[in-house]
């Protein structure tokens, strides 16, 4: 009795051993996991912060076109400096680069765009021939022109 009584304590005392180290195990992924989410939100933070001054920018340059009276292609304008204000974040700021290269690898790994790049090369290829061949064929015709001049005036003389 005395043995499975000691056999019972040994396997309390080693369930509780394994949750302490689960415990302690959670704990440190708790502090990771807020330490990364302290880490996006900053870089939220700094990504709106971006935003919000590329929209200053676009509102000042708005008003200052208003000012001026020239409404002529405001569109236009406003469509390439948002342009511009997108560009500046996808290569500008990691979080952009991430996305960029997400979305470059998406699109290398679709089937249409692999389809779309072999047709392409094939289109060069065949290009390429003929350009190839008409090039022969000019400088075949050149060569006889040149046989023939040569035949004209050797015969002369």
């Amino acid at each position: 009795m005395a043995l499975t009584q000691r056999l019972n304590e040994k396997r309390s005392q080693i369930r509780e051993t394994r949750m302490e180290r689960g415990l302690d195990r959670a704990s440190h992924e708790k502090d990771e996991l807020k330490t990364e989410n302290r880490i996006l939100r900053d870089e939220v933070e700094r990504g709106q912060d971006e935003r919000d001054h590329l929209l200053d920018l676009v509102g000042k340059m708005e008003r200052a076109l208003e000012k001026k009276g020239t409404k002529k292609h405001r569109g236009r304008k406003l469509a390439f400096f948002g342009l511009g204000g997108l560009a500046a974040w996808a290569f500008g700021t990691q979080s952009g680069r991430e996305q960029v290269n997400r979305a470059k690898a998406r699109m290398m790994n679709d089937p249409r765009f692999q389809d779309m790049q072999r047709n392409a090369n094939d289109a060069m290829n065949d290009a390429m021939s003929k350009g190839s061949e008409a090039m022969n064929k000019g400088a075949e015709a050149m060569s006889k022109s040149a046989d023939a001049l040569d035949k004209s005036s050797g015969s002369k003389s």
